[in-house]
């Protein structure tokens, strides 16, 4: 069993990582009451977004489009919202939070976003999913990659 990761004050399971990059993590949050959550979080400890490196922002660039591809690709969402909201957790780390008109069904749940297009409601009520559907989850986004 592949040990959990932990980069600044966040912990990650392996279930939830799609990628390791140079710079950024890429994971799904466990709580899917928005289908396709995502997180990038920054592999290095550091608690001010300012303090990002100019390669670091170049890279986080570069992954925030690739999420948002992948996310396309494989949800069809209607909006997204991107945010660093660093309350729990002050490590710096992007939401990427997918955002849809209408109800998702995958690994045979279905997923309501009932505030769209309003702000969504923090919190939300969970949607936890299984081990074995954040695994199904982080493959299909996965399968969606772009290079």
């Amino acid at each position: 069993m592949t040990q959990q990761l932990h980069l600044g004050g966040i912990t990650l399971a392996p279930e939830t990582i799609i990628e390791r990059g140079r710079f950024w993590t890429v994971a799904v949050n466990r709580n899917q009451n928005l289908l396709g959550k995502v997180m990038l979080v920054l592999n290095r400890p550091l608690e001010q977004v300012i303090l990002l490196r100019e390669d670091e922002w170049a890279d986080l660039h570069r992954q925030m489009r690739r999420v948002t591809l992948a996310l396309t690709a494989a949800f069809q969402p209607d909006h997204f919202n991107y945010a660093f909201l660093q309350n729990q957790d002050r490590q710096v780390h992007l939401h990427v939070i997918p955002r849809y008109a209408a109800s998702r069904s995958f690994a045979g749940e279905t997923f309501e976003d009932p505030d769209y297009p309003d702000h969504y409601h923090v919190p939300a009520s969970p949607h936890m999913l299984s081990n074995e559907h954040l695994i199904a989850l982080v493959e299909t986004i996965r399968s969606a990659w772009p290079l």
